[in-house]
């Protein structure tokens, strides 16, 4: 392969990577606004010119740039696995809460990867084959992403 195609491989597969990375890291601060006490919901950058007193999650963003589909594979392992801890429960919880209007669609992107992973592992991967990663890596990245309060 010469060098120029592994190059321009490369910077492809680094695009896909921030844009994986970019899905997680609003899934993390959408988790943490939900997680917020009412009285410090208003320091959030973001909700200061909400309509609405309540946080939500922005799926319409995120399925935009979750081409690989790591983050849906992130929820189907959500599906498959018990919610046996606060983070787990947590991001089931986002799945069931009122989306504004233009994530109500893209909401339902993400409940349906978690129905999938309802029926057993082996469909996660099945239905989300582009993601190069484990979902268990994925899942440690949001872990590490809580604690170091990105």
């Amino acid at each position: 392969m010469n060098t120029t195609l592994t190059r321009k491989l490369l910077i492809i597969l680094l695009a896909l990577l921030i844009g994986v990375l970019y899905c997680i890291h609003l899934l993390v601060k959408d988790y943490q606004a939900l997680q917020a006490p009412k009285l410090l919901r208003m320091l959030f950058k973001r909700d200061v010119n909400l309509q609405k007193t309540r946080p939500n999650v922005r799926w319409r963003k995120i399925l935009q740039h979750d081409t690989i589909q790591c983050t849906r594979l992130l929820f189907c392992d959500l599906g498959v696995r018990p919610p046996d801890t606060e983070v787990r429960r947590g991001f089931v919880f986002m799945l069931t809460l009122n989306p504004h209007e233009e994530d109500s669609s893209s909401q339902t992107e993400f409940q349906k990867a978690y129905r999938f992973g309802k029926l057993g592992e082996e469909n996660c991967r099945r239905e989300y084959p582009m993601c190069p990663f484990k979902a268990s890596l994925l899942f440690e990245l949001v872990q590490y992403l809580l604690h170091t309060n990105v």
